[in-house]
């Protein structure tokens, strides 16, 4: 039988990456010869949709060094020592709390590490919060992030929705027949997620449930 879930994507919506992605970047950048940007300057670009590549270029890397940077980066990216460095925002368990009241939960993440994944979960307390994680491997396209959704074996009613920080997210979300809300919190500015039209555009999580029961 259908009924209402609420898909949260992870990072960004429930966790602040910002630290993990600058880390990646420095060590990146200094290990090729070049002068990394600052962590606020790296998070802008990245939230302004600059290409990887062209960050890597600005930062002194050759074009050539560039796409091997970028191409490092997304086996890099997912390291323990990295993905340590990922913190929850000060109201995820909050708000998570709250949704929860609503209906149940379901973590739907690109991840190539489900140990990895689980372990960090484990560490923040945030386990016991979602009825369902959903997790795989994906190219970071909204096809992949729906078909990992298609393929968990779940039944959504018509008020189900699906919270994310990207395009992606709200691509796939309109793919699947799914509600979408996209946050401002994550690697997308408010005014890139304003252009692919979510049915609503947040700060962050604490302003979801009032939306949903409204």
């Amino acid at each position: 039988m259908s009924r209402t879930w609420i898909f949260l994507d992870l990072d960004g919506p429930v966790l602040d990456v910002s630290r993990r992605y600058h880390r990646v970047h420095q060590d990146l950048v200094e290990r090729l010869g070049g002068w990394p940007f600052p962590l606020t300057a790296y998070w802008e670009a990245k939230r302004n949709l600059v290409p990887e590549t062209e960050i890597l270029e600005r930062a002194g890397l050759s074009s050539e060094a560039a796409q091997e940077a970028a191409a490092r980066r997304l086996s890099d990216i997912e390291g323990l020592g990295y993905i340590a460095l990922d913190i929850p925002w000060p109201w995820t368990k909050t708000a998570l709390t709250d949704l929860a009241r609503i209906a149940p939960l379901a973590l739907v993440t690109l991840r190539n590490n489900p140990e990895l994944l689980n372990w960090q979960l484990e560490v923040f307390g945030l386990s016991r919060h979602f009825t369902r994680v959903i997790s795989g491997p994906g190219d970071g396209t909204p096809e992949a992030k729906a078909a990992l959704l298609r393929g968990a074996g779940i039944s959504w009613g018509p008020e189900s929705v699906l919270i994310g920080d990207t395009e992606v997210d709200v691509a796939s979300g309109r793919a699947l027949g799914l509600r979408t809300i996209a946050l401002g919190c994550g690697i997308r500015t408010h005014a890139l997620l304003e252009r692919w039209s979510p049915d609503a555009l947040f700060e962050d999580l604490r302003q979801v449930p009032g939306w949903l029961t409204a």
